[in-house]
């Protein structure tokens, strides 16, 4: 689940000019790491997978991590990956290869958070918010007294956060849980592209999108982005978007298929060069 992709340009000895970070969702989890020379594969998976797993002495020792996400540092001119583990905490770790990872430490816990259970899903992005003197800013999953929410994180140096104790995205009409929201600008403007689950079918998710202020102060909700039945017709999620612009096209990677067994698939768009995401982005 949660695949994250990333250029290698910035790594040592790179396996590929790609690499893609996922993992199980189920207990014991693992951070894995596939590598391919284009974003739309083939993808190998790396043969010491997970890289890391539920055990690091003497960090710490948990049922399970998961959810990872990857943003090259380029102050440290190292790769942090974020990943949870519990449900209540999101830690980093590092590394220069992508491959061999130092831990580094817990980013936010739900405690930092007003009345949620959980601090998970964490997607990091190179954006500063006006008035925050941030360079990095965090969309996570809360678990706000049992309805999931997504929450506001900012970083001057991704290490230490500041949070916005309130939701910053509700669910909208006719679902009940939503997470993993990515930041999207396009020209000009800010969206917010994240799962939503149904409320009468937990099962059932879509990929939704709210346009948001350049300050993250003001979300409006736009409607469905991306329907479950477009991967094929008895699908019965798309969840965890991660976006990858490269070769003027726009790849979408999705978790497909019912939780607790899903796929990671890709979908693609062509996109017009004069009108970028990158060339848009603050």
């Amino acid at each position: 689940i949660i695949p994250s992709v990333v250029e290698t340009t910035q790594l040592q000895k790179s396996l590929g000019r790609y690499y893609m970070y996922y993992a199980p969702h189920n207990a014991p989890g693992g951070i894995c790491l596939a590598f391919a020379d284009s974003p739309a594969g083939p993808w190998k998976e790396h043969p010491a997978n997970p890289l890391i797993t539920r055990d690091w002495a003497p960090h710490y020792k948990v049922s399970h991590v998961s959810g990872p996400h990857a943003i090259w540092i380029e102050e440290e001119r190292r790769l942090f990956v974020y990943y949870h583990g519990e449900n209540s905490v999101t830690r980093f770790a590092s590394t220069t290869d992508g491959v061999h990872f130092r831990y580094e430490g817990v980013a936010v816990t739900s405690k930092m958070f007003d009345s949620i259970s959980e601090a998970s899903y964490a997607r990091i992005f190179r954006y500063s918010l006006p008035g925050r003197d941030n360079r990095y800013t965090m969309l996570l999953m809360g678990n706000n007294r049992g309805t999931r929410r997504i929450y506001l994180a900012w970083s001057k140096d991704g290490r230490t956060w500041e949070t916005r104790k309130t939701p910053l995205v509700n669910p909208p009409a006719d679902t009940n849980q939503i997470a993993q929201a990515w930041y999207f600008p396009w020209r000009g403007k800010h969206y917010l592209i994240y799962h939503g689950h149904l409320a009468d079918s937990f099962q059932t998710a879509n990929l939704y999108a709210s346009e948001i202020d350049s300050a993250f102060e003001r979300p409006e909700y736009l409607g469905l982005f991306y329907d479950h039945s477009s991967a094929s017709p008895d699908n019965v999620a798309q969840m965890s978007p991660c976006f990858l612009e490269a070769n003027g096209k726009i790849y979408m990677y999705t978790n497909i298929g019912p939780r607790l067994h899903q796929k990671i698939a890709l979908a693609v768009a062509d996109v017009d060069a004069r009108h970028s995401p990158q060339e848009s982005q603050p």
